[in-house]
């Protein structure tokens, strides 16, 4: 009779490597980390408020915001109870899998065994690579760290220029290639081949550009 072994036997404690999101924000240049603005009338009384720009819990223009979200590694501790073998791994199911005492035995969590470790120092090391891969890879963790971090040196005013000025290129350059398109639409001398060759000019090199430039202002207001 075959006898099947697993890396983790029953009552065996282990630390589960996972990873969360946490909400950052980067340094802030208007208040430099105290995180309160002062403000002087002008009768000398002397004020203090919170900053707009990040201790505000609530912002009109998050363009300008300095938070982000960012992967961060976890350990759980527990304690192996029950045990689901399976020689045949495919690409959906990662071998052996395990219940534990602390999430539930028979109806609970199940985790896969490549997800447990031994101690708590290697389970934290495999986090912080599975962190680590998150915020270089997936793609809306990457997108939003980067657009807050493109503003996070500007104080409030000059970030919220600078973002009014990169949206009115954006508009002039969408309605230069819109005109050019309309332009050799209306040539009274083009042909239909004509015309299909600029609406295929305009939807190879420019409409892709254009769609996501308007998708972003969309989400933006």
């Amino acid at each position: 009779m075959a006898t099947l072994t697993t890396k983790y036997s029953i009552g065996d404690v282990v630390y589960r490597a996972f990873t969360t999101t946490e909400r950052k924000q980067h340094p802030c240049p208007d208040c430099l980390g105290s995180r309160k603005w002062k403000a002087t009338s002008p009768a000398g009384g002397e004020y203090e408020f919170r900053c707009p720009r990040c201790a505000a819990s609530y912002t009109s223009n998050n363009e300008v915001s300095l938070w982000y979200t960012a992967s961060t590694p976890g350990v759980q501790r527990l304690t192996i109870g029950s045990i689901q073998v399976n020689t045949a791994p495919s690409f959906d199911r990662e071998g052996n899998q395990y219940m534990c005492h602390e999430t539930g035995i028979g109806s609970g969590s199940v985790y896969y065994e490549s997800d447990l470790h031994e101690t708590e120092e290697t389970a934290l090391f495999a986090a912080k690579a599975k962190a680590d891969l998150n915020n270089s890879t997936v793609e809306w963790i990457v997108k939003l760290y980067n657009k807050a971090l493109e503003i996070s040196d500007y104080e409030l005013d000059s970030a919220t220029l600078k973002l009014a000025k990169d949206e009115a290129s954006n508009a002039r350059s969408m309605l230069y290639g819109l005109n050019d398109l309309f332009a050799r639409i209306e040539d009274e001398s083009a042909t239909k081949e004509d015309i299909l060759e600029a609406v295929d000019d305009y939807k190879r090199y420019d409409w892709s550009r254009d769609k996501e430039r308007a998708s972003q202002e969309t989400e933006a207001a």
